[in-house]
């Protein structure tokens, strides 16, 4: 297919956020350590765990909790009982609160830690005139709002075109989110197309849904975009964003 029947059959276009627009510049375990690094150094007892420690048993707990199928845990709930449960075992003492407050200095840590991805602005600069532009993200909807707006690329995505789960089943690979947007938009499935960097939520997703999808792998090798079939949709695999514009 040339480049100009995909335009032409395209009328909307949708990201995902995070390492799609945004790169995640700290990863979880980093913010994690860091934040008890940071209490450990304030507080006055010598027997407080080191974070490799406390680390380390978090995720023995998070694999164990992981592993029991019957009880089902929204995120942030299962991450504060693993903590709770890791500090339980090695005996440290902590207020009702602190697992909470402590995963609320994680995020913090984590979204000052973000950077935009190269390309974007152009990319969108270019793209906004000729499509309706929109997000599709499992992350909570006040996170995605202030990214856009901290790094200036809300004025390309309306409060009404930024689709985000109310619950869990709703999130990406779930199609929800992609039937709401399709309404929302106005738009047939198949004249939309989802943008992102996870196969299993972005591509897989979105063509369960009926679109056609665009699958960033930053750090490959490949050059050229590529095409491959994904049940009946096509799917594009670019490595960097502005790679859309080859598309599109």
């Amino acid at each position: 297919m040339s480049t100009s029947n995909r335009s032409q059959s395209k009328k909307a276009i949708c990201f995902d956020v995070n390492q799609t627009l945004i790169h995640q510049g700290l990863h979880f375990e980093q913010a994690f350590r860091s934040v008890w690094d940071d209490y450990y150094a304030r507080s006055i007892r010598d027997s407080f765990p080191q974070s490799e420690e406390l680390w380390s048993k978090y995720q023995l707990h998070w694999q164990q909790h992981k592993k029991n199928k019957t009880v089902r845990m929204q995120l942030d709930d299962l991450q504060q009982m693993c903590l709770h449960d890791a500090l339980k075992e090695l005996e440290v003492p902590v207020h009702q609160q602190f697992t909470r407050d402590f995963f609320q200095l994680v995020r913090k840590s984590r979204l000052a830690a973000k950077s935009m991805a190269p390309g974007v602005e152009d990319t969108l600069k270019s793209l906004a005139p000729r499509f309706k532009l929109a997000i599709i993200s499992n992350s909570p909807r006040s996170e995605v709002i202030h990214l856009l707006h901290r790094f200036g690329l809300n004025d390309y995505f309306p409060d009404e075109r930024i689709f985000t789960a109310h619950q869990a089943s709703e999130k990406k690979p779930h199609i929800p989110l992609f039937k709401t947007a399709i309404k929302t938009l106005n738009v047939s499935p198949r004249q939309m197309v989802m943008v992102g960097n996870s196969w299993k939520h972005d591509v897989c997703g979105a063509t369960k849904a009926g679109l056609d999808a665009v699958w960033i792998q930053s750090g490959t090798a490949a050059k050229k975009i590529s095409q491959q079939k994904l049940g009946k949709r096509n799917v594009y695999c670019i490595q960097h964003l502005d790679q859309l514009l080859e598309l599109f």
